[in-house]
């Protein structure tokens, strides 16, 4: 266990595998280790805090690495995460591929989903359409993905036919450039 000052760590956001299920938490990254909140102390309770790190420690049989960050307002836990992997590190066609394409057009497309209305552009309409810049934000927000994911799997969307630029001459762009699912076509 090594007690810290918060500026010696770095923070980040992690994805692990907790119970079985992949969660999203803030992290911090120290010696080449990632760890997330497992408790938390206020300053006069210092000494219960480094005795609860030495006692998990010791119930880890040194396994698993604890740190303790002191803040102004208090003090943290954080625990030692194997699973754990910084948001943003991942193979972006990794995780694009385990995304069900059907069902994510179908959230899309959903009064929750994006914005499909006619638009105006240089005195044209184009019927039933959505903005790329849109479709990135609502990607990067509902499935938890860096912008290059969001424009990978918008890309994706394209090359396997489920919209489309609606002059056909643009890629997916995070951006002002109209995009139309070919299920809206007239």
């Amino acid at each position: 266990m090594q007690i810290l000052n918060d500026d010696w760590v770095d923070y980040c956001n992690v994805s692990s595998n907790l119970s079985g299920e992949l969660k999203y938490l803030p992290g911090i990254s120290f010696n080449n280790k990632l760890f997330i909140k497992r408790k938390l102390f206020s300053l006069d309770e210092k000494s219960k805090a480094i005795e609860y790190c030495k006692q998990k420690y010791l119930e880890a049989k040194g396994a698993i690495s604890y740190v303790l960050v002191e803040y102004k307002t208090g003090l943290i836990v954080w625990i030692e995460d194997k699973s754990a992997k910084i948001i943003g590190n991942e193979d972006p066609v990794d995780i694009i591929n385990t995304i069900d394409l059907e069902d994510l057009v179908s959230q899309m497309r959903s009064i929750d989903g994006i914005k499909i209305k006619d638009r105006k552009y240089n005195f044209r309409i184009y019927k039933q359409c959505f903005v790329g810049e849109e479709a990135c934000q609502y990607l990067i927000e509902k499935l938890e993905i860096s912008i290059e994911q969001a424009i990978n799997l918008g890309q994706k969307l394209i090359d396997e036919k489920w919209i489309h630029h609606v002059a056909d001459d643009q890629p997916f762009n995070n951006g002002y450039f109209f995009y139309r699912f070919y299920r809206d076509e007239e």
